[in-house]
């Protein structure tokens, strides 16, 4: 039987900085490009992992979560986050959680 748990809330996380440039195609219009650059920023927003599986694999995906930070919204299978956490999150700091099953 699977069970699921989600962990929630506010955090700060250091995001790439995107700039805009303007680039001059062959037949002479204009067009803008966004690229990310090498800075970055503070930023604080909130997300939201839930998570599915056996309880040891529950218990080891909430611990790695304390260090990855969702974006946005992620629903994944407990087992999948724990061998690719990066896939699914950054590094960052919580400010505000909660762990509900």
């Amino acid at each position: 039987m699977s069970k699921r748990i989600a962990v929630y809330g506010s955090y700060e996380a250091k995001v790439p900085v995107r700039q805009r440039y303007w680039i001059r195609r062959v037949d002479g219009i204009r067009q803008r490009y966004w690229e990310k650059t090498t800075r970055t920023r503070t930023s604080e927003t909130s997300g939201r992992y839930e998570f599915s599986g056996s309880g040891k694999d529950l218990y080891k995906a909430v611990v790695l979560a304390h260090q990855y930070m969702p974006d946005g919204f992620v629903s994944v299978s407990a087992e999948r986050f724990i061998e690719n956490p990066e896939d699914y999150g950054f590094e960052g700091e919580w400010i505000d959680k909660e762990v509900e099953s």
